[in-house]
């Protein structure tokens, strides 16, 4: 249900407006404002709702240009499409109100065929845009996250690894990684099927959302294996976190096996520590080498990294 937000000094050129578009239904619901001050603050407070402003140009406090200019200027504003009203179609004007960012204007008095017109087209643009921004913000979210689990991706990983990295270098804070590994997880595809395999594999994120904190950010490193960063997070309390999330894999009746603990998880730890510089790859590869030490020593099991990552 569109909403059209209204800015005019004068109560009746209001009334006129809305009497004349009512009939067409394309706007449900009116705001209005009787200068550029109120309507700021309007648009501001409703901008969620807000679908297309007209605006007059001459106004008390804040007039049409500067109201252009200031909600413009607002990333949070800029998209709205805003129609302005002027009693004068002089060409000066009407380019100054385009270099403000006008989308249209309407000449008072105005023919009610051409306003409805005009702001249908506005409210169709503004549609449009939401189309598009709900399409980017999908887009967005298939390029950070892995299909099947729906956690983030190697590239998101590795972004976010490289932020924290950054930040704890700043500030010398810890930041530690866990790489686990779903044990012998061919036998599970091989012995009950594909489809059974992959709802391991999204049981399994789903359990490693619970058990981490908020702020840890849960990655699939690709096939069984997947990645936790976990930011101001030392060697002890990342271990501790690590083998909370041993114990619930390993307690966890999988959909489709015959019992709980036929799925087990082995899991490396390496932690950045004051005063070491070090890169992302280093330190991936010692959570890596920690992983590898867990499976040597027998699986379902935590192994902490050897060595300080330099």
């Amino acid at each position: 249900m569109a909403t059209l937000l209204i800015l005019d000094d004068s109560v009746s050129v209001r009334k006129l407006l809305i009497e004349n578009l009512r009939p067409d239904g394309d706007f449900k619901h009116y705001l209005e404002a009787e200068d550029g001050k109120v309507g700021l603050k309007i648009l501001r407070e409703k901008i969620s709702t807000v679908d297309v402003v007209v605006c007059d140009l001459n106004m008390p406090k804040i007039d049409g240009y500067t109201f252009l200019k200031l909600v413009r200027a607002d990333s949070n504003l800029s998209d709205v499409p805003i129609v302005m009203l002027t009693s004068r179609a002089e060409e000066t004007e009407v380019v100054k109100a385009f270099e403000r960012g006008a989308n249209d204007y309407i000449v008072k008095p105005f023919t009610p065929s051409i306003l409805r017109a005009r702001l249908k087209n506005m409210l169709q643009i503004k549609q449009l845009q939401d189309q598009l921004k709900v399409q980017k913000r999908i887009m967005q979210e298939l390029a950070a996250t892995d299909p099947l689990t729906n956690l983030a991706n190697v590239r998101t990983f590795r972004q976010s690894l490289t932020d924290e990295l950054e930040s704890a270098l700043r500030y010398e804070h810890p930041v530690s990684v866990l790489m686990a590994d779903l044990d012998h997880f061919k036998k599970v595809n091989d012995t009950y099927g594909h489809p059974c395999g992959d709802s391991v594999l999204k049981e399994a994120a789903s359990i490693m959302l619970k058990v981490m904190r908020k702020v840890d950010i849960v990655a699939r490193y690709g096939g069984e294996e997947f990645v936790v960063i976990m930011p101001q997070t030392d060697t002890d309390s990342a271990t501790r976190a690590a083998e909370r999330l041993r114990v619930a894999v390993e307690g966890c009746h999988f959909d489709g096996l015959p019992a709980a603990g036929d799925v087990t998880v082995s899991i490396g730890v390496a932690t950045l520590v004051k005063g070491v510089e070090t890169d992302m790859d280093g330190l991936i590869k010692q959570a890596d080498e920690a992983l590898y030490k867990a499976k040597m020593n027998g699986r379902n099991r935590v192994e902490k990294s050897d060595t300080h990552v330099k």
